[in-house]
């Protein structure tokens, strides 16, 4: 699958949260834990979307390309998919966050 996280919506997630004075490594460490949870979200919102024929299909596909053309055709939204997951995500880690900071 493309890379989740690319250059400018990490550069919004570190403005959107307040990490610009943090060290690159830290950046980096949070951000790498963001996209774990976004991929979680993006897979299960995909799953979801999918009827068993499509989720059956998408089993048998071994090769990252041909996983990433299958859903490219299934759901034709899915940039938007992904757009939505780290919204979401990033939202729920600020929420948090707060929540241990008060």
């Amino acid at each position: 699958m493309d890379q989740t996280i690319d250059e400018d919506l990490k550069a919004d997630i570190i403005e959107d949260l307040g990490l610009k004075d943090l060290t690159s490594i830290e950046q980096d460490s949070i951000i790498s834990d963001l996209e774990e949870k976004i991929i979680a979200q993006v897979n299960s919102i995909v799953l979801d979307r999918l009827d068993n024929e499509e989720k059956e299909e998408l089993e048998t596909l071994l090769g990252d390309e041909d996983v990433a053309d299958f859903l490219r055709r299934a759901i034709p939204d899915l940039e938007e998919v992904k757009k939505q997951a780290a919204i979401w995500v990033v939202d729920s880690w600020k929420k948090e966050f707060e929540k241990h900071g008060s």
